[in-house]
């Protein structure tokens, strides 16, 4: 098998997001009508191999489309931004993911989402793919059949991979991988979920401790406007927020664990990583979309103090 040449390996969904903004998301058996509607490139995976892209590191996707109009509209999209797609497979028998998605005009969102064509993803496919591409860096959001996700990040392990988990969008799930994991990155709800507390504004350093018990790994936790918290060892640290207006949160997880995950590939430290993906999630959420509202390595310098 030849050895291809990607720095960073993604693994997870590729969607299309149909957006459709409004000034409050309607009530059950209700209709509310809508100021205006998007399609965009989305999908966890897909958004955070752009994300990886767009700062300036060579980026493989292990994903899957449908053979349908909004998978090869995705495929040309990821190529037209330098993410190699040579271990994105076609299912025939599965459309492509979709996402639904009701912005609010505070820029809240909710999603209903179909992984369709993700979905057929299988160990062999993933472990093919890392065999391939022999990343320093694996990025997994928590998107893959649970079989699939653990034979990746076992194997991972195995290869000295490095290997970076966003337990989004279902983080009751991977308990079972986090021991080959070597960062985790959680919002706070995530977090409390993982963790078991009840408390929605429990003390920081008891969810600390509580993840530290749970995860033994790095752990990364993203607090939207009230700024992102890191923990390395026995150590913590707080990045406190940039001051923006937000148009969209779609998106802005996922260019935040794309830019972590480009500034460590480039030999960043884990505070200066966490520094830089903090401003690429600020910059996302004053624009619209998920793919589209991701910055590039010079839009997020360009802020950095």
């Amino acid at each position: 098998m030849s050895r291809e040449t990607s720095t960073v390996l993604v693994a997870g969904a590729i969607n299309t997001d149909l957006v459709a903004t409004v000034e409050r998301a309607p009530r059950a058996g209700e209709t509310v009508t809508g100021q205006g509607f998007g399609m965009y490139g989305g999908g966890k995976g897909a958004n955070q191999a752009v994300a990886v892209a767009r700062s300036g590191v060579r980026v493989s996707l292990l994903g899957a489309v449908g053979d349908d109009p909004f998978g090869r509209a995705r495929l040309a999209d990821l190529r037209a931004d330098g993410v190699a797609t040579d271990h994105v497979h076609t299912a025939r028998d599965q459309a492509s993911g979709v996402a639904l998605i009701t912005v609010e005009a505070e820029g809240e969102n909710r999603i209903a989402y179909i992984p369709g064509a993700t979905l057929t993803i299988t160990a062999e496919d993933a472990l093919a793919a890392l065999e391939a591409v022999r990343p320093s860096i694996l990025l997994a959001p928590n998107e893959l059949q649970p079989a699939a996700l653990l034979a990746l990040v076992t194997r991972a392990r195995e290869l000295g991979v490095q290997v970076i988990l966003n337990a989004a969008p279902d983080p009751s799930t991977v308990i079972p991988v986090l021991p080959f994991v070597d960062i985790l990155i959680v919002n706070w709800g995530e977090a409390l979920e993982l963790a078991g507390i009840a408390d929605p504004s429990p003390e920081i350093p008891v969810l600390i401790s509580a993840l530290a018990r749970i995860s033994g790994c790095g752990v990364v936790i993203t607090r939207g406007s009230d700024g992102v918290i890191g923990v390395e060892g026995d150590g913590s640290f707080e990045v406190p927020p940039m001051k923006v207006e937000a148009i969209d949160t779609t998106g802005a997880g996922d260019a935040f664990c794309g830019a972590l995950t480009a500034s460590l590939a480039r030999g960043a430290v884990f505070h200066d990583a966490v520094v830089y993906a903090s401003i690429a999630g600020a910059i996302s959420v004053t624009r619209a979309g998920a793919q589209s509202s991701i910055p590039t390595r010079e839009e997020i310098e360009a802020l950095c103090s």
